[in-house]
């Protein structure tokens, strides 16, 4: 399945392929792991290069030396950050599984060693960072799998787990501490207007809407999501040719969308003032037809 998604995905089936080769009960399919993925990420990568008019956009700048490659892992503060958050989640043990070490930088490195024009992946909170939790869980395995044979031992680890889990989470605001907040138990007004709306979405109907409903709608058999882009638009809707519209793969009968001002770029994929004009311009030239509104939340019938 994890072949399934992308490319680059043939690197991070040999990493976990690494972590096991340090057991000798796994070396044997660990081996075939490591071979699969990096034979996939090659015929992958030359696949894609054939079906791109300017070939593999994503080939690497190789590192002048062995140190040059140790010194990119960690030379701007973003890089840094993602060392230390990954890590002290699981309060540095995973340092002690030499095969998760290898795995995680194995990883790292295809975009933290590679050059300059990588710089949008280093960013710790970037979701490529997601698949470390991987490496970084086996390798807390790994290292309580040895610790286990010293009952009290493990037990004192544990604790320091916990300890150190909870002082990241608090020193850094990582995503739990937001369960401290007030206003993350907090109802809003377009909570609910967003929920009575969605209820009166035909069941039937297949449906675009923006990244943050997606999950609310995506038990339908047709759920696409909409991203705002500029077009060359021959009505002129907003008073030039090039205006905002919304893209949206296949023929949906319906279009879902929450208008309230602020919303983040997480949730519509652009700024508001963006998202807000690209609507007015699909309404305007007779694209979507308002059929219910709920609030600032409406869903529009998509004319064919």
């Amino acid at each position: 399945l994890c072949l399934l998604t992308q490319e680059n995905m043939g690197l991070s089936v040999a990493c976990v392929g690494i972590i096991y080769f340090f057991r000798k009960e796994y070396r044997k399919i660990s081996v075939v792991m490591m071979v699969l993925g990096l034979l996939y990420g090659f015929i992958a990568m030359k696949a894609s290069a054939q079906f791109s008019p300017i070939g593999y956009q994503y080939m690497p700048e190789i590192p002048r030396s062995i140190p040059d490659f140790f010194i990119r892992l960690f030379d701007s503060e973003e890089k840094r950050l993602t060392w230390l958050y990954s890590y002290s989640w699981f309060s540095f043990l995973p340092l002690f599984s030499p095969g998760s070490i290898v795995a995680v930088v194995t990883d790292l490195s295809q975009y933290y060693a590679t050059g300059e024009s990588f710089s949008r992946m280093w960013s710790p909170f970037m979701h490529h960072r997601a698949i470390l939790s991987v490496f970084l869980t086996l390798g807390l395995l790994d290292v309580l799998s040895v610790l286990s044979r010293w009952k009290r031992i493990s037990s004192i680890v544990c604790c320091v787990l916990l300890i150190g889990s909870f002082t990241c989470q608090y020193k850094f605001h990582f995503a739990l501490n937001k369960l401290t907040k007030a206003e993350y138990w907090k109802e809003e007004p377009w909570m609910n207007d967003t929920r009575a709306l969605i209820s009166l979405v035909p069941k039937n109907g297949s449906v675009a809407t923006q990244q943050n409903l997606v999950p609310h709608l995506s038990h339908r058999k047709e759920i696409y999501l909409v991203y705002p882009r500029q077009h060359d638009i021959k009505e002129m809707p907003c008073g030039q040719s090039l205006c905002w519209w919304l893209d949206f793969p296949g023929k949906p009968d319906y279009l879902v969308v929450d208008t309230r001002p602020n919303q983040w770029l997480t949730q519509i994929l652009e700024i508001n003032e963006n998202w807000l004009s690209a609507i007015s311009n699909m309404e305007k030239v007779g694209k979507i037809t308002l059929e219910k509104q709920v609030g600032n939340a409406k869903m529009y019938r998509i004319e064919k």
